[in-house]
């Protein structure tokens, strides 16, 4: 069986240099399955690795895992390490280009607080290899200093209720473990997606008028608990940020739809519209609920500035009044075999 694990953490302790400043660590999290030979002697082998969460001490991964799980043999070891990356903060420092600002590839390797680009690995011997030169390539390393180290069991948290464990760590923070089946739908292959935003509220305009929002979207997916009768949603995307506009045009991206809707078009996902902080935590601005279904449906007809079509991104105020924050417009929403996608050759 196929099995998928999301990881998130909260108040890590920040072990950034200049944290008297405002400065925070930056965290990601390594995964290694752990398993004993015959000569009682462990072998570790590497799972995959998650993005760095920028200045962010209750990261929420938004880049998933894939494995395999032997449910007869029903045992499965992992260790998960967090770390600050350190040579990525430093050699980051007081680099941010905005919309227009130097060439597109500077812009979007170093304007952004997390790294965005989807993980697409789709088959083959390893499911999570790095094929996008990311962030994690060039500058994470096993001596960035640990935040926190656990050991779990798949079978366990799979048993477990809400298959999610909540560690505390010795360093200081909490990390949780979500692990579910990754296929649970007759789809396949990869969605090709380009969306822009319309009309986003600007709640940064500043004494002058001058300022606007620095928007990006997250896309998450819904897990429900059956055994509470609740459910969470599960960060697998999240975009560029974009200085100063309220009329973006995020970068087009691919994902495989085992990673962003476990192969289920009809599963239910949340677009959020965030504003980007530089220090301090960003700012909600509104969400809207969909799914890779609707997606396709509601790609735009009339041009880049289809109202019509656009999905509403809206948020409710104090006296329950629905304010619209924003509309999403979904310039392309195609379902791509893996072979026909941007990285085909890589999987």
């Amino acid at each position: 069986m196929r099995v998928q694990i999301h990881l998130r953490a909260e108040k890590l302790t920040n072990l950034a240099h200049g944290k008297w400043r405002g400065k925070r660590s930056s965290p990601y999290c390594k995964v290694v399955s752990v398993s004993q030979q015959s000569n009682n002697e462990n072998t570790a082998v590497v799972i995959g690795q998650t993005e760095v969460c920028h200045g962010n001490t209750s990261p929420q991964f938004s880049r998933s895992l894939i494995l395999e799980h032997d449910e007869e043999e029903a045992w499965t070891h992992l260790r998960i390490t967090i770390r600050d990356c350190r040579r990525i903060t430093s050699e980051k420092k007081g680099q941010q280009y905005s919309r227009g600002g130097k060439n597109d590839d500077d812009y979007d390797g170093l304007s952004q607080r997390v790294a965005r680009r989807p993980f697409l690995g789709l088959s083959g011997l390893n499911l999570n290899r790095n094929y996008h030169n990311e962030d994690s390539d060039y500058y994470c390393s096993d001596g960035d200093p640990k935040m926190g180290e656990v050991e779990v069991e798949i079978g366990a948290i799979l048993r477990s209720e809400g298959q999610e464990k909540q560690i505390k760590l010795r360093e200081g923070g909490t990390l949780f473990v979500h692990i579910t089946q990754s296929v649970q739908g007759n789809d396949s292959g990869v969605l090709d997606c380009h969306i822009r935003g319309l009309d986003i509220k600007n709640i940064e305009s500043g004494m002058l008028g001058l300022g606007a929002v620095d928007p990006y979207f997250v896309i998450s997916k819904k897990e429900n608990d059956t055994q509470k009768g609740t459910s969470r949603y599960y960060d697998v995307y999240r975009s560029e940020h974009i200085h100063d506009i309220i009329n973006p045009y995020w970068k087009p991206f691919q994902i495989d739809l085992e990673r962003l809707c476990n192969n289920d078009r009809n599963k239910q996902l949340k677009i959020t519209i965030y504003d980007f902080e530089q220090r301090g935590k960003d700012r909600w601005l509104g969400e809207v609920f969909t799914s890779v279904a609707e997606m396709m449906q509601r790609v735009a007809k009339r041009g880049n500035a289809d109202r019509e079509s656009a999905l509403r991104v809206e948020a409710v105020e104090d006296d329950d009044k629905v304010d619209l924050r924003a509309l999403l417009v979904i310039l392309k929403a195609n379902i791509v075999a893996k072979s026909f996608s941007l990285y085909k050759g890589q999987f």
